[in-house]
């Protein structure tokens, strides 16, 4: 079954808006601190009006946040592809980390501020919400347990991964994706 994302519903015109506004916002975090980042300048950079922008989010971190959503869905849908496929499971959570590991090394500036807390909270509920998903696809907390200790195992996991990503790239994105990958998933002992 195929993850319905917030995109699937715009016609062609908004996600292209939705596109340039992104793209502005990536072009903008490379040049500039992420605070300095307002709706005026990604409006000009897009080359769309700032009510064009307010048409489509909130503000900044909005923005931000759908990005990062955007890439939680396709993510999710690479580990359906992967379970569907019988992956076994320490190979489709190293593939899903190292996915998520090059979305960041991308725009680590972007990234650095959803996990820095510089672009509120949203992030972490977006990563709580994640790991949930992946967890319960994979059945890692299918183990008996009961729904208070899934809760926190999904909330230490998230806050885990979460920890281990602003590491990585204030570290300078190092090792590269795919050793990290590994690491990742043998830290958190996830097979």
């Amino acid at each position: 079954m195929a993850t319905v994302g917030p995109h699937d519903r715009l016609d062609e015109r908004q996600r292209r808006t939705r596109a340039a506004l992104h793209a502005a916002l990536g072009r903008l975090a490379e040049r500039m601190e992420y605070s300095a980042i307002g709706v005026s300048l990604i409006a000009q950079e897009a080359g769309v009006g700032r009510p064009t922008f307010y048409r489509h989010y909130s503000g900044v971190d909005a923005l931000l946040v759908d990005r990062l959503r955007g890439d939680l869905v396709e993510q999710r849908a690479l580990a359906e592809r992967l379970a569907l496929a019988r992956t076994p499971i320490r190979d489709a959570h190293v593939a899903t980390s190292r996915f998520a590991l090059e979305r960041i090394s991308s725009q680590p500036r972007l990234y650095q501020a959803l996990l820095d807390g510089s672009a509120g909270a949203n992030a972490v509920t977006l990563f709580r919400e994640q790991v949930a998903a992946l967890a319960t696809m994979r059945e890692v907390l299918a183990r008996g347990a009961d729904r208070h200790v899934a809760r926190l195992t999904v909330g230490m996991l998230s806050g885990a991964i979460s920890g281990f990503l602003l590491a990585w790239i204030e570290g300078g994105l190092t090792p590269a994706p795919a050793v990290a990958a590994e690491l990742l998933v043998d830290s958190l002992r996830l097979s």
